[in-house]
């Protein structure tokens, strides 16, 4: 007859049962992917001017107007942030808006390096078709990669990470040009 009842065996099920009781208790532990951020940029104590690079549809699409605007930010006011204002506003010169007209910028946080763009919910159902979203996610980009140090830019829609955008994958973010 043989013993069940050993050393190896009893050790084998307390084994079993810690690590039970450790997935069941992690497992209650609510998971989200929000990204945290330490917003601990140092902002100008007074206003100040600046001239913002902004990044508007050629009237063809075939890429990049580059308009300069000379904007006076109020004392802690992102600049990157401003910059995305003016964006939504329109262009003043030539070229097309990129963002839908009467809807609201997106939101900009900025962590180290990397910028985040928080799109509203509204933009991941525009219908733009690929060339319209490459204009939209490439002039939001290369905006923010223009106004100061950020080398990276990440995509969230509606404060969730964004996988894609219509045809487009924002898996990766979007780096400066090197």
């Amino acid at each position: 007859m043989k013993r069940y009842l050993t050393l190896w065996n009893v050790l084998g099920l307390a084994l079993l049962l810690l690590g039970a009781i450790v997935y069941i208790y992690a497992g209650r532990q609510p998971r989200t992917d929000v990204v945290n951020l330490n917003v601990s940029a140092e902002e100008p104590l007074e206003p100040q001017e600046t001239v913002l690079r902004l990044y508007f549809a050629k009237p063809d699409a075939s890429g990049f107007v580059v308009e300069k605007r000379k904007v006076t930010l109020e004392p802690n006011e992102s600049v990157y942030q401003r910059a995305l204002i003016e964006l939504a506003k329109g262009p003043r010169q030539s070229g097309e808006p990129i963002l839908p007209p009467g809807s609201a910028a997106p939101t900009v946080f900025v962590s180290g390096r990397s910028a985040y763009v928080d799109l509203p919910r509204e933009y991941s159902r525009l219908g733009y078709g690929t060339t319209g979203e490459t204009l939209l996610i490439y002039g939001i980009a290369n905006t923010v990669l223009d106004q100061g140090p950020v080398d990276e830019v990440w995509f969230l829609i509606g404060g969730e990470p964004a996988k894609t955008l219509g045809h487009l994958s924002l898996l990766e973010p979007i780096r400066r040009r090197r």
